[in-house]
């Protein structure tokens, strides 16, 4: 029996059509936000929502329909510097062959030391500060950053257009200098006309405090939540594309979403490896979504096993006890049961976790739930054996049969 190869699902990079679903809605306002003079706009939301997917499509929404916008992915920066590089190089292949004159008219408002090299995948011309900028201070580097910024800020209002800008993962600005940074910011964005800004994040607890009263950015963005797609609405969508591709699923979109939670790319990596899993014209069903599980917990066991081995046993004791129980953490008889001391002990543990970015608030059960589902499942087919437990993976978040999306929706 051969296997597929014919994969219509993906979780690598940019998700385009036909493999990106839904978020109507969300395109159409983000897109049309990006050619709005002056908007603000701060998307919040968990990490593997697909977020900076759908921010993507809209820039590409925006451009085709003749606007002009572009991304900034802020994910790897380590300086201002770098910071300034990335809006360089996302302006320029924006904007770089429709405006006359692009660079040269740019580098030449920069009082900076800016080289012009041609970019290797698309023989522009691309401006970037000079590599000495890094090790500047952190003043110097600001000051670089809002010329950049008040430069293309004069350019499209010399063209009469906005120019849209999406900063992606937003809240690693306050790592770059702290709230001096985002004040920094702020003074400089908030006189621009015809600049329209995205801030898009997935650190909740950090974009709060960003926004908050007495913090720089407090009423200068509109915020904007990034939930979960409708479960009934991703659970037709994975099934629809199965049998596109000569796979036929027997409820199998319900069943990845059940399993792999309230997530996009975890959901989609799922089915995905369902499809990979299947040969042409098979049937698959429950069992097969339950044992594409476990494949992705198994390719994901050293990674974990190696973050599990670094944390200490009293948080190794609270994921056991939020993966194999609903009631309350810190109730004496959980405490008791695994092994987690005082009630003080097992929330500072808890948080812990939570600012590692390894569990996340709920409202129900426990209180807590995985970040990541397949960590849970590790843990489930891992670790709550130590204690002579012996659990299937029902659900990915809680114990109460339902995934718990309400941490993700929440601040």
């Amino acid at each position: 029996m051969s296997i597929r190869h014919d994969n219509p699902f993906r979780i690598g990079g940019t998700v385009h059509h036909p493999f990106f679903t839904d978020r109507v809605h969300e395109l159409d306002v983000y897109a049309r936000r990006l050619q709005e003079s002056a908007q603000k706009t701060l998307v919040y939301g968990p990490r593997r929502m697909g977020k900076t997917s759908t921010l993507e499509n809209a820039v590409d929404a925006a451009n085709q329909s003749g606007g002009h916008a572009f991304m900034a992915d802020l994910s790897t920066v380590t300086t201002v510097a770098d910071m300034t590089n990335r809006i360089l190089l996302g302006a320029t292949k924006a904007v770089g062959r429709r405006w006359s004159s692009f660079v040269p008219d740019l580098v030449g408002r920069l009082r900076a030391s800016v080289k012009v090299a041609a970019d290797p995948g698309t023989g522009l011309l691309v401006p970037s500060v000079e590599f000495g900028a890094r090790t500047e201070s952190t003043e110097d580097q600001q000051a670089t950053l809002a010329d950049v910024l008040n430069a293309l800020n004069t350019l499209a209002g010399d063209r009469q257009v906005t120019l849209g800008l999406v900063f992606d993962e937003f809240q690693e600005i306050h790592r770059l200098g702290g709230e001096q940074n985002e004040w920094h910011l702020r003074g400089t964005i908030q006189h621009h006309q015809h600049l329209s800004y995205i801030a898009a994040g997935s650190k909740p607890t950090m974009l709060r405090a960003m926004i908050g009263s007495g913090r720089a950015f407090y009423q200068i963005f509109d915020p904007a939540a990034f939930g979960p797609i409708e479960p009934q609405l991703m659970a037709a969508w994975i099934d629809t594309r199965m049998a596109e591709v000569g796979v036929h699923p027997d409820g199998v979109g319900a069943q990845c979403v059940n399993l792999a939670g309230a997530r996009t790319r975890d959901v989609v990596r799922l089915a995905r490896k369902c499809v990979d899993r299947a040969s042409d014209g098979e049937t698959i069903g429950h069992d097969a979504v339950a044992a594409a599980f476990r494949e992705i917990v198994d390719e994901d066991s050293d990674a974990i096993y190696t973050w599990w081995a670094g944390i200490s046993p009293v948080q190794q004791n609270v994921l056991r006890a939020i993966a194999g129980t609903a009631d309350g953490l810190t109730t004496g008889g959980v405490r008791r049961r695994f092994g987690m001391g005082t009630s003080g002990t097992t929330t500072n543990a808890a948080k812990a976790l939570v600012a590692d970015g390894r569990l996340v608030k709920t409202e129900t059960g426990s209180g807590y739930a995985f970040d990541n589902p397949f960590v849970r499942g590790w843990v489930v087919l891992r670790a709550l054996r130590d204690l002579g437990i012996r659990q299937e993976i029902v659900f990915a978040a809680n114990s109460t049969g339902e995934y718990d999306v309400s941490a993700l929706r929440a601040w």
